[in-house]
């Protein structure tokens, strides 16, 4: 059983650096096929790196177009027609979301605060994701969060709904919490505050 668990942390943990690293070769095979016979024909010679310049240049200036203005809504309209097709586009979505949460302008929005969430038997530490008000059939209201729970190096996780009462919201910022979530523990300070949501 253990050997199970071993194994299949290493495949949630080499997919995404595989995949990554399969769609970087792509595009640089793919522009340096096109560098090549250009800069013969501009300088009348292959220029070594000219591709893997033309490949860096290209993924900076996508992010630079596509972060804001009309490229932005046509990115926008592609996403949400991409999100429509079964099976790829939850994938995508919930691969875009969990990204959000780790560097992307978005991070603020997709995990707003480290927490400690009260399971059953057990507290965990998590992310807030959210929160919302449940209306109940006989009238009454109810306050609950979403929170994020890593299961695995931040890649896999569940996402827990619980009564506001049962999260814990802390001093510590996201990034903080990523530590201490990647150290398996070991970065958590010695005293941790609870954050004063009034």
């Amino acid at each position: 059983m253990l050997y199970r668990k071993v194994f299949i942390a290493g495949l949630i943990i080499l997919i995404p650096m595989v995949v990554t690293v399969k769609a970087l070769w792509w595009l640089f095979t793919t522009v340096d096929s096109f560098a090549r016979p250009l800069s013969i024909r501009l300088f009348g010679q292959e220029i070594p790196g000219t591709g893997f310049l033309i490949t860096v240049a290209v993924i900076f200036l996508t992010g630079l177009f596509f972060s804001w203005g009309p490229l932005k809504r046509v990115l926008q309209g592609f996403e949400d027609v991409l999100e429509t097709v079964p099976f790829i586009g939850s994938f995508y979505a919930t691969v875009r979301k969990v990204l959000a949460g780790f560097g992307s302008p978005q991070s603020r929005e997709a995990f707003k605060r480290f927490v400690l969430a009260r399971l059953p038997g057990r507290t965990t530490p998590g992310f807030l994701t959210g929160s919302f008000t449940l209306q109940r059939g006989d009238g009454t209201t109810q306050r609950l969060c979403s929170v994020y729970v890593p299961t695995n190096h931040l890649y896999v996780g569940d996402v827990v709904v619980l009564p506001a009462g049962d999260v814990i919201e802390t001093d510590l910022s996201v990034e903080e919490g990523i530590s201490v979530i990647l150290s398996a523990g070991a970065a958590m300070p010695q005293v941790v505050g609870e954050r004063n949501t009034a």
